[in-house]
């Protein structure tokens, strides 16, 4: 395995993993691509331009199934714009699909031009049906809503999780479609080891990276934006 440091953050396409990643590396790879909304997202004075053909984004996932580890676990966040074609192409690139956990979230306005979306899904994939590491400790606790005697307050979450980042949360850098490390700690916890390598191919702000190195795990990110690249610089050298 190539020597790699703590973390590193590279300006290129996702198609185009770093030459210091071995194949069969990456423990956990955790992305939340563009979603091919064809629009310009803002946030904090940032911008980038959300293109509407997600084949560079079906491609930049696909070039990064190599590094996927025997036991690694890919994860994708998307709506529903991207997600049924991701997992169509992952699993033509022979991951198997092993669920998916739904994400709602409370900020936005809901449209009413059609019914709602306001949730995004992040799908599981592994190698095999029986591959990739599981701490079943690591899923969220919620609340028991009906207290039962001699059991917990609280409990194991299903499949949905409830999260709103609000725009002055204390984890804002100002960086469009940031996401927090409260629906990405878990992954990390479940589907790694102390030491081992998370990648994301599409990092934006590297959330993914904070949240890695705050669990003792190590980081590689790649965005083509030299402006995601700089920002996640700066908020990886803060720790």
């Amino acid at each position: 395995m190539s020597a790699l440091p703590q973390w590193s953050v590279h300006t290129r396409p996702a198609q185009t993993p770093p030459w210091t990643v071995d194949d069969g590396s990456v423990k956990l790879i955790w992305t939340d691509p563009p979603f091919g909304t064809g629009k310009v997202q803002r946030q904090g004075g940032v911008e980038y331009q959300d293109f509407s053909d997600t084949d560079y984004v079906l491609d930049g996932l696909g070039a990064w199934v190599p590094k996927l580890h025997a036991d690694g676990t890919m994860v994708v966040l998307a709506d529903y714009r991207l997600i049924h074609d991701v997992a169509a192409y992952l699993r033509m690139m022979g991951l198997v699909l092993r669920g998916e956990v739904i994400w709602e979230f409370g900020l936005g306005r809901p449209r009413t031009s059609w019914w709602p979306n306001r949730h995004n899904t992040m799908l599981t994939f592994t190698r095999t049906e029986t591959s990739g590491l599981f701490d079943p400790t690591a899923i969220p606790r919620v609340k028991r809503l009906a207290p039962k005697p001699g059991y917990a307050d609280d409990k194991p979450s299903g499949s949905v999780w409830w999260h709103t980042m609000t725009n002055n949360d204390s984890e804002r850098v100002g960086y469009p479609n940031q996401k927090a490390s409260a629906i990405i700690d878990p992954f990390i916890k479940a589907h790694t080891l102390p030491g081992d390598l998370v990648a994301d191919p599409f990092c934006g702000s590297s959330s993914l990276g904070h949240a890695a190195l705050c669990l003792g795990r190590r980081y590689v990110g790649t965005d083509s934006s030299e402006e995601a690249t700089r920002v996640s610089t700066k908020r990886l050298e803060s720790l």
